[in-house]
């Protein structure tokens, strides 16, 4: 097959739609569970307060914001693939942003900006203190603004969703390899994830690898963990043929596991 058929049948196997919403739709799918953002990720990503207060800043200055991708799954919910932080902090200023519990998120008070030092302690509304809520006028700015939609359509291959995600989550992210893996596996199979952390936080396991804090914070327990579970299922004979490992784990986590 040539690279030009290649390209056709690949283009076939990833359907694709996309058109601009207001801030106040997406704030309207996330209260009807219409979008899932998976509030299990947040212990991945590291947005500062500053970057979070940053986001409203250039919304109501009507910076541009980037798409959000999202997958659209069988029952219609759209998954959340690239664009976690920029919903999660919206949905934290408006105060409506759950945890993995189901518990409201504290709402995002505001830093001063450069450009808008007077956002320095705002929140999006509090009755009991108008003077730190943001004026009605600038909340409509904020809810009217427009963030596009990216969709995957369900008609797409099914493994195309945690290629994009990956894609999008590495190179200048701030993830580690194993943190994108760990979302990736949340996205599969939300169990087999609290499985493979609730092996790294064994005492046993601790004491054999002695990580130090920095390894842990960035999910290398875990790879390991994964690496054992992976490697114990292969074949001796087919151990040359892994490559790069980090690949190979990758490539592992988004099919074998998830039929474990």
């Amino acid at each position: 097959m040539g690279l030009q058929e290649e390209i056709i049948e690949k283009r076939r196997e990833i359907r694709t739609d996309g058109y601009p919403m207001s801030i106040g739709e997406w704030i309207s799918l996330y209260e009807k569970n219409e979008v899932d953002i998976h509030p299990e990720f947040q212990r991945f990503f590291r947005w500062t307060e500053s970057q979070k207060t940053n986001l409203i800043e250039s919304i109501l200055l009507g910076i541009p914001i980037p798409p959000i991708f999202v997958s659209q799954r069988p029952d219609g919910v759209w998954d959340v693939v690239d664009g976690l932080q920029r919903l999660s902090t919206i949905y934290q200023f408006v105060g409506i942003l759950k945890d993995e519990k189901g518990k409201l998120v504290d709402p995002l008070v505001l830093e001063d900006t450069k450009y808008l030092p007077s956002l320095k302690d705002q929140r999006w509304e509090n009755p009991d203190d108008e003077a730190h809520s943001l004026p009605p006028d600038a909340r409509l700015l904020v809810k009217r603004a427009k963030v596009a939609a990216s969709i995957i359509l369900r008609e797409s291959d099914v493994t195309a969703k945690y290629d994009l995600f990956q894609r999008l989550n590495t190179g200048g992210s701030q993830l580690s390899p194993q943190e994108v893996r760990n979302c990736i596996l949340v996205m599969l199979n939300r169990d087999l994830y609290f499985w493979l952390r609730k092996l790294a936080e064994q005492e046993a396991f601790k004491s054999c690898t002695a990580l130090s804090d920095n390894p842990v914070q960035e999910s290398y327990d875990t790879e390991l963990v994964l690496r054992f579970v992976i490697f114990s299922h292969i074949k001796l004979a087919d151990l040359k043929n892994v490559g790069d490992v980090g690949v190979f784990l990758t490539n592992a986590g988004a099919s074998d596991l998830s039929d474990l």
